[in-house]
């Protein structure tokens, strides 16, 4: 039975860490080790794991280096020939690291993806939405770009719903720990890419908790969060080497630009003409999210996104 390393980042984590390590201490697998890199705690998890009374695992400091530093130096200690990595308020299904050895059986070049359930307060309450994205291919550049859309809607394959082969992991580039947002999209999509199969295990879930006050990564607004969007999607439009010339390319491409165009604007112009530039040079895309309630909407129909935005951006501030 191989080894899988279970690699989770902790900064002030206390309220949910103890689930997130009962999901991996309850799995089906046995042969696990956890590494928990902590980032500078200052809540009391790091006293409470440093108390944990457990032969499989390993705490470590890396204190204030970001969760990106922290899950490269737990890689650099792992053992186990499978890497999971796992946020410490997040949670697996309890056949979920066994089910994804298994569809592996040993091939180092591959893989396993699962589907995640977004929730709040209880995993029963969760949704998922990544049902028509995910299934298992030999292309895994074209999976990359459906799921950035190349064919209509867009998704996310959320950090621990994947199960990689070390190998795999170390014939990649680390974490780049100068992003703030998208770390785990870029990353993955430089693993992807590498890897020769994308191996689909429907029946176990990865559990991603979101939070109502929006802390979670993927809520972040401020113009560091869209210099990353627009650094990690620069990498990623450099990691296709078969799909450049294809119209699947260009449309994921353009549309995930105009997406961080749409986003930025009007707080930070700069970035979003950047990115509309971009977008534009892979052909542009039509796409335009809804933007508000009805008066929003028929502003950016009448007179385009962007008067849209600026108007409701004027309402909030009366508001």
């Amino acid at each position: 039975m191989s080894l899988v390393s279970v690699i989770i980042p902790n900064y002030n984590g206390l309220k949910y860490i103890k689930d997130t390590l009962d999901s991996v201490y309850n799995q089906s697998y046995n042969n696990i080790e956890i590494i928990v890199v902590d980032d500078g705690s200052t809540d009391g998890s790091l006293e409470y794991l440093l108390t944990l009374n457990k032969t499989n695992v390993t705490v470590l400091k890396n204190p204030l280096q970001g969760a990106c530093s922290a899950r490269n130096y737990g890689l650099s200690m792992a053992k186990g020939m499978y890497i999971q990595f796992l946020d410490n308020d997040d949670l697996l299904s309890l056949d979920k690291i066994e089910s994804q050895v298994k569809a592996l059986s040993n091939n180092e070049k591959a893989i396993a993806v699962c589907n995640t359930n977004h929730f709040y307060d209880t995993i029963e309450n969760g949704v998922i939405t990544d049902w028509n994205f995910l299934y298992t291919t030999d292309n895994t550049e074209e999976f990359l770009l459906n799921l950035y859309g190349a064919n209509g809607p867009q998704n996310m394959v959320q950090t621990s719903a994947w199960l990689a082969p070390k190998k795999l992991l170390d014939s990649t580039r680390p974490w780049d720990v100068t992003l703030s947002k998208d770390q785990d999209g870029e990353y993955f999509c430089r693993v992807v890419t590498r890897a020769n199969q994308v191996i689909y295990v429907p029946e176990i879930l990865n559990h991603y908790r979101k939070h109502i006050k929006g802390s979670n990564i993927a809520n972040q607004k401020q113009r560091e969060h869209f210099e990353s969007q627009l650094k990690a999607l620069n990498s990623k439009s450099k990691q296709f080497k078969y799909s450049i010339d294809t119209i699947e390319y260009k449309n994921a491409m353009a549309l995930q630009y105009k997406i961080i165009a749409i986003g930025a604007y009007p707080e930070f112009k700069d970035i979003s003409e950047e990115a509309m530039f971009l977008s534009n040079q892979f052909g542009g895309s039509q796409f335009v999210p809804v933007l508000g309630g009805k008066l929003i909407e028929f502003i950016k129909n009448c007179f385009g996104w962007r008067i849209a935005k600026l108007f409701s951006k004027v309402i909030h501030k009366i508001i």
